[in-house]
């Protein structure tokens, strides 16, 4: 008998399941059948992986059997001597593929790995491997409620503002460093002398007049695919707090952030209850207004957000803006006047190549991202960067929700 086959003898005499007839005589080695599942994402459409690519690696042997998962992500392996094992699985999922199974359409490579186990029989039920790989999609600006609210008396309110931002991927995504800032720019012809952004002619990078960071160290602030969070301008129930509207179209008391602009005037509204995001720059007025016209939003992180190039805006001799290279962007929104300021827009065409716009202004609506599909129970937003396609405008504004 070849050497080889010796050194299985003594495996399978160890072996729970080993048929030796005598200390000299080895004997057949007694092996068993193993199924292994392969399940795709949590998020995704369908769990079992058919078509999955499942390899089992003998540690002691150093040998491999590969199979094929079939229906229900089942992979089977006849004839699996007792021993210590790892089990690895792989996917590759196409645009096409990835479509059906999450609602974004890119290619992702899934894998999995069982760390070394012993197998010595065939176990009651199949191991499971959950695949894993690269997040599709992204965050998304969900929804922006720009244009405010008007008071009892027929005055205005702004101070309701919300930005919401959308977990639109198929995994978790940490939100700690995350940056949102707003573009600089006239809405539209507002009045006699207003121009569109001297920055029309950079179309690789946008500029922005505020910025504002979620803290964090890295993994303190998950959002689970799904989830959302919501961005007020002061974290107040509007429709009840004494500083607020009456009439306003939300309660932003339990919104995740506030953007609270600490001045020596005290002018700025601090909900104890809401945490405030880091003030990075702030250019403007005592409370982060984006412009009820219609705002340009932008969403991004950056390495190092305090190299970023502070610019003069040409034909200025004091107006500074912060450049952002479009490479930096995860997603934008703009909202313009109305229909015909299209010449007025802000943002470049490869991070938003349209815009809405709404009724007029302090009118409580609200421009809110369009469902593409739902997957498994999780709504997939639409997005193909362009606002126009992207966002409808809705009334009232609908802080983490969709209307009916």
């Amino acid at each position: 008998m070849p050497p080889r086959a010796y050194a299985f003898a003594a495996l399978a005499c160890v072996g729970a399941f080993a048929a030796c007839s005598d200390s000299s005589s080895p004997a057949e080695v007694a092996t068993f059948a193993l199924e292994v599942r392969v399940e795709y994402p949590s998020t995704y459409a369908t769990q079992g992986a058919e078509g999955a690519r499942v390899i089992l690696t003998s540690t002691e042997r150093n040998t491999a059997d590969t199979a094929i998962a079939g229906a229900g992500g089942l992979a089977s392996f006849s004839r699996v001597i007792p021993g210590t094992y790892t089990v690895s699985a792989s996917r590759e999922i196409t645009a096409a593929q990835a479509l059906q199974l999450t609602g974004q359409s890119a290619a992702v490579t899934l894998n999995a790995l069982a760390p070394a186990q012993s197998l010595l029989e065939r176990p009651s039920l199949p191991p499971v491997l959950r695949l894993s790989g690269s997040r599709l999609g992204d965050l998304v600006i969900k929804e922006v409620y720009y244009t405010g609210s008007a008071t009892p008396s027929g005055g205005t309110y702004f101070s309701d503002q919300f930005v919401e931002i959308y977990n639109n991927a198929t995994d978790t995504i940490f939100l700690d460093g995350l940056l949102i800032g707003d573009a600089f720019g006239n809405a539209g012809q507002i009045n006699p002398t207003s121009l569109p952004t001297p920055f029309q002619s950079d179309q690789g990078s946008v500029f922005l007049t505020s910025i504002w960071q979620i803290p964090g160290t890295g993994t303190q602030h998950p959002l689970a695919p799904g989830a959302s969070i919501v961005i007020a301008q002061d974290g107040i129930n509007h429709r009840s707090d004494p500083n607020g509207n009456p009439i306003s179209p939300v309660d932003l008391g339990t919104a995740n952030w506030e953007t609270f602009n600490q001045r020596d005037d005290g002018r700025d509204l601090d909900a104890p209850a809401v945490p405030n995001l880091a003030r990075i720059i702030h250019r403007g007025g005592f409370d982060w207004l984006i412009t009820v016209f219609g705002p340009g939003v932008v969403m991004f992180r950056a390495p190092n957000v305090a190299a970023l190039d502070t610019v003069l805006a040409p034909g200025t001799t004091s107006t500074f803006r912060t450049r952002v290279p479009n490479a930096l962007v995860i997603d934008a929104f703009e909202a313009l006047q109305n229909g015909a300021s299209g010449p007025y827009k802000r943002l470049p065409a490869a991070i938003d190549a349209g815009f809405v716009f709404a009724g007029g202004t302090y009118t409580s609506q609200s421009a809110r991202r369009k469902v593409a599909r739902v997957v498994n129970g999780r709504r997939v937003l639409q997005d193909t960067n362009n606002s126009t396609n992207d966002f409808e405008i809705i009334t009232p504004p609908t802080p983490r929700g969709f209307g009916q």
